[in-house]
């Protein structure tokens, strides 16, 4: 389901920016790749070709599609060109470096309930981060606040190309609640019914609120910032873990009438057909965590495949610096590597060209800008990545991205860390 303002306003906002290290604008044309437009089906050897304005102006076969005069053109024989990948949740640009806490704008934890609070407001568009992460071919992503109190913030959805001004090109984008037993401590509630009486309290006064137009002539900013939800104009977005997060979600979700979004859900295997029933959309949490010590070594790997099979629509996510730290994972690396959960769900079920359909089309239409983000099509705006193979598979090379029709460069700190101790002449 498209969500409420998704004309291209977002849009205007991403093209007004500056990318950083990008080629100056004029015709590219992409020749000899193999295409994977998502919405429509492969070309095994096409052409795609981006105009001066940063549009696709033409996909097709090689011998089908001709190379505008004057064009810049890329020999991608053997190669793949797919959409650029979408990292449904993420802390990216909330936190430079994984041990500096006084750093972190992840968590603002001087109350439980903050649901005023904007993501767009901390990002950083100059994180180091943000290049390593462009590099591997994620071109945009939702920056979503912490996840350890009831009520968060609001998200924000972000495009990776870093420069002064920033990328934010939609915020607010969704509010973020959470539920089950990571939310706890800094003046939250330490029980689910805690948890569930404090967010109920704030829904049904922020109702009410809305309700009473005398009371609206005095400032709420907490209150006003759960209005949108209210009135579905933005959607909820409930981290649930357990089968008893999932119930919790989805019963606040019917009692307020909630556009609900879950987030996570990789321990509520056994709500999956009620999350079906119920028509909601799951943003996943990193499925290569460690499973509980009742599961099957593969239980969080089966969760994709698992959730394709009732037809939830699902999108994949490195799942925030908060949710990785928790759990004893690497933190702000493990972003680049969103891909690589898609593939690894491959080997567990999971239909490669759903596991792509999940890093791109899936979440642009979960987030409501599948208009413009989530495949190649003539006329979009051309996100695009040329690699060496799959984006799924850790042996693919990204060669090149665009975003927003420029050229984005793939320099990073780690490719520089990489060359300044690369033993002379190895090639390694």
């Amino acid at each position: 389901m498209s969500r409420p303002g998704t004309a291209l306003s977002w849009l205007v906002l991403a093209a007004a920016a500056t990318v950083a290290g990008a080629v100056a604008a004029a015709p590219t044309a992409i020749v000899g790749a193999r295409l994977l437009p998502v919405a429509s089906v492969p070309i095994d050897v096409g052409t795609l070709v981006i105009d001066d304005d940063g549009r696709i102006a033409a996909l097709g076969p090689v011998d089908a599609v001709a190379v505008p005069a004057g064009a810049r053109t890329i020999d991608a024989h053997g190669m793949t060109v797919y959409p650029g990948l979408i990292d449904s949740e993420t802390s990216l640009g909330l936190a430079e470096r994984d041990m500096e806490f006084a750093a972190h704008d992840v968590l603002e934890a001087s109350a439980p309930m903050f649901p005023q609070g904007r993501v767009a407001d901390a990002f950083n568009p100059d994180s180091a981060h943000l290049e390593v992460v462009r590099a591997n071919g994620i071109t945009h992503a939702v920056v979503a606040p912490g996840d350890s109190l009831p009520a968060t913030g609001q998200g924000a959805l972000v495009q990776l190309a870093a420069g002064p001004g920033g990328h934010v090109v939609r915020s607010p984008l969704a509010l973020y609640l959470n539920v089950g037993e990571r939310v706890g401590g800094d003046g939250a509630p330490e029980t689910r019914m805690g948890v569930a009486a404090q967010l109920r309290q704030l829904l049904a006064d922020a109702r009410a609120r809305l309700a009473d137009a005398s009371a609206r002539t005095k400032s709420d900013p907490r209150l006003d910032a759960l209005a949108p939800a209210l009135r579905r104009e933005q959607p909820v977005v409930i981290s649930a873990t357990s089968s008893q997060d999932v119930r919790l979600a989805l019963a606040l979700a019917r009692e307020f009438d909630l556009d609900l979004i879950l987030s996570d859900v990789i321990d509520a295997q056994d709500q999956f057909d009620a999350i079906a029933a119920a028509d909601v959309p799951v943003i996943l949490g990193p499925i290569q965590l460690l499973p509980r010590d009742t599961q099957r070594y593969d239980a969080h790997y089966r969760v994709p495949a698992q959730l394709a099979a009732r037809g939830i629509r699902f999108a994949f996510s490195s799942g925030g610096v908060a949710q990785i730290r928790r759990f004893g994972y690497p933190r702000m690396a493990q972003m680049r590597n969103l891909p690589y959960l898609a593939g690894l769900a491959t080997g567990y079920g999971l239909d490669a060209d759903v596991a792509l359909e999940a890093l791109t089309l899936a979440p642009a239409r979960i987030w409501g800008v599948d208009d413009a983000l989530g495949s190649l099509a003539v006329g979009r705006r051309a996100n695009v990545v040329v690699a060496t193979g799959s984006p799924l598979e850790p042996t693919s090379d990204v060669r090149h991205v665009f975003i927003d029709g420029d050229e984005v460069s793939l320099d990073s700190y780690q490719s520089r860390l990489r060359d300044r101790y690369r033993a002379p002449g190895s090639g390694r």
